[in-house]
């Protein structure tokens, strides 16, 4: 009986509520259970939850109200438009958002907030502009983007003309700035009594001005030592049509790591130099380039990431410089009579071994560049057995050309064990011969840079 209670308890409940949503329903206004449509008007519905304070949930709700009302506009792209000549160049138009084109904020005096509804979790909020209105708004805020362009043109020819192709620049995406906009669509101007579309113009000004920038080195090649300077400046010259131009940015880049400097404008000549650096690389060869710095020109010339954009896609060739990296020499010094001839022509041969292995010229001691001074000794151990026990410890240390202690190694205590102490010595010389060939001179020349 209780199993019955319980389900009959359980419909009355669901019927309840049932009925409790078709009365919420039925309260809400026609809007808010479907988006209007009225002829002659662009529409805009939207609903968010009450999130936060009233102010803020309001906000909220108004802009995603003007952005539903802006989806309505019609946006296609202009097949002249400057729009589909980056779409032509690079495939697509990365960042460019139409809805933000449409333009939400900039015409909201003409926007009519018809009504808002809320209950105890939503908030409504519904938009209206004429399309009349809307459009005459619009091409009066296009005319003065337009002039605004079209004086930033002629502004960026004047500069031109002076081979001031950076401040040229500059103007040229200042006016790509002030239509964009419009970007999507024909931006028509009267240029010297022509009709031109000037977002085209202005796109086409600032692509033959990066088409017109070189940069080249005035030598291909350098030979370095691995972490000393290389010997005098590098030197490279950029040219606007062929002219040197004052105040290109330049930036300097090293495939074995970082320069300290990196970055420099160039001179009333035309030219940027690097001067010597300590480099260093494990490998042969490496490229210093020099690039024209694309980003720094468009960040000092506007601050919209769209339109700088449009000049950080291209790729400008670089000037390089091949290096070549000369490994250091080295030399082992085993000192303090430590072992017999054979014994250190022996230790002598592991160290050669290691240092052609990674790349390293051997040399006399007196002109190396590191020497690894080696030095070890035996202590006679415990017996039992018969049997002898020999401890042989030693110590590296790596000195630089000045006498400079650049790394230091004491090794492990070995033990060797035997008939005799002269065989005790000889199998602790052989573990010690291993392990110099296997882990120490390998960790000395890797803490060489």
């Amino acid at each position: 009986m209780r199993k019955y209670l319980v389900i009959i308890l359980a419909i009355f409940l669901a019927s309840c509520a049932a009925k409790k949503q078709a009365a919420e329903y039925e309260a809400l206004p026609d809007w808010v259970k479907q988006k209007p449509i009225i002829p002659g008007y662009y529409i805009g519905v939207a609903s968010v939850k009450k999130v936060g304070t009233s102010a803020q949930y309001i906000a909220k709700a108004r802009q995603e109200a003007l952005t539903d009302l802006a989806e309505s506009v019609s946006s296609n792209v202009s097949a002249t438009s400057v729009l589909r000549s980056i779409e032509t160049e690079y495939g697509f138009s990365e960042s460019y958002d139409q809805k933000i084109q449409i333009s939400t904020d900039d015409y909201l005096e003409g926007f009519d907030p018809v009504e808002s509804y809320e209950n105890e979790g939503s908030y409504w909020v519904y938009y209206k502009i004429d399309k009349i209105t809307y459009h005459e708004m619009k091409e009066k805020k296009k005319q003065e983007a337009i002039a605004t362009a079209l004086a930033k043109y002629q502004s960026g020819q004047q500069e031109q003309n002076l081979t001031k192709p950076k401040e040229a620049l500059a103007f040229y995406l200042q006016g790509l700035q002030a239509i964009k906009r419009y970007l999507n669509e024909e931006t028509p101007a009267n240029l010297e009594g022509n009709n031109v579309d000037i977002g085209n113009e202005l796109y086409s000004a600032t692509s033959d001005i990066l088409n017109s920038l070189a940069i080249e080195s005035k030598i291909n090649q350098i030979s370095v030592k691995r972490g000393e300077l290389f010997k005098e400046d590098l030197k490279f010259l950029i040219t606007y049509k062929n002219k040197p131009v004052q105040g290109i940015p330049v930036e300097f880049t090293y495939t074995g790591g970082y320069l300290k400097k990196d970055r420099q404008n160039s001179d009333v000549n035309g030219l940027v130099q690097l001067e010597p650096e300590v480099l260093y690389s494990r490998n042969g060869k490496e490229q210093i380039s020099a690039t024209i710095n694309l980003k720094d020109l468009a960040q000092k010339a506007v601050d919209d990431l769209f339109i700088r954009g449009l000049i950080l896609k291209r790729n400008l060739k670089p000037a390089t410089v091949n290096v070549a990296i000369i490994a250091p020499s080295i030399a082992l010094n085993i000192i303090d009579n430590s072992c017999s001839d054979s014994d250190c022509d022996e230790i002598n041969n592991i160290f050669n071994q290691n240092a052609k292995q990674f790349g390293y010229d051997l040399t006399p001691i007196k002109s190396a560049d590191f020497v690894f001074e080696l030095s070890y000794s035996y202590k006679k151990g415990e017996s039992a057995g018969g049997l002898v026990s020999s401890y042989l410890a030693g110590k590296i240390e790596i000195k630089d050309r000045k006498g400079n202690i650049v790394w230091i190694k004491a090794t492990e205590k070995i033990k060797g064990v035997g008939n005799s102490l002269n065989q005790a010595k000889t199998e602790a010389f052989n573990e010690f011969k291993t392990a110099l060939n296997r882990k120490y001179f390998k960790q000395g020349i890797d803490r060489i840079k």
